[in-house]
């Protein structure tokens, strides 16, 4: 089960392949071909299309920040993107055992994007 924090999921590379998931199943919406978002992104729908908007850092900050108010402002030291397809999460996170890359989604906003939390 994911974990959810706030309104924003956090999934493992498991859970991001599960087809019933709700964050799997809005992702399967859109095709994201070979293009790379380090911050993350929102799906939008207009004129009938669902569509993709890249996001900035501000942008997967302050979604970061509903989970964690407390998130600090520059996390770029830890390494933690989509993987080809969009659909998971890879990246060491420093390599610490105790912390882990994760997807992040929050369905209010339509925003998807990878991070580092802690394992616990």
């Amino acid at each position: 089960m994911a974990t959810i924090r706030n309104g924003i999921s956090f999934l493992t590379a498991t859970e991001a392949r599960d087809p019933s998931n709700p964050a799997v199943k809005a992702l399967s919406a859109v095709n994201l071909g070979d293009v790379r978002f380090p911050f993350g992104f929102f799906i939008r729908e207009g004129k009938g299309k669902k569509f993709v908007v890249p996001a900035t850092w501000q942008d997967k900050l302050r979604n970061l920040r509903v989970a964690f108010p407390d998130f600090p402002d520059d996390q770029t030291f830890r390494v933690c993107e989509g993987n080809d397809d969009g659909r998971e999460c890879i990246g060491g996170c420093d390599g610490a055992p105790e912390v882990m890359c994760v997807k992040l989604h929050n369905p209010d906003e339509g925003f998807f994007g990878c991070t580092c939390i802690d394992a616990v």
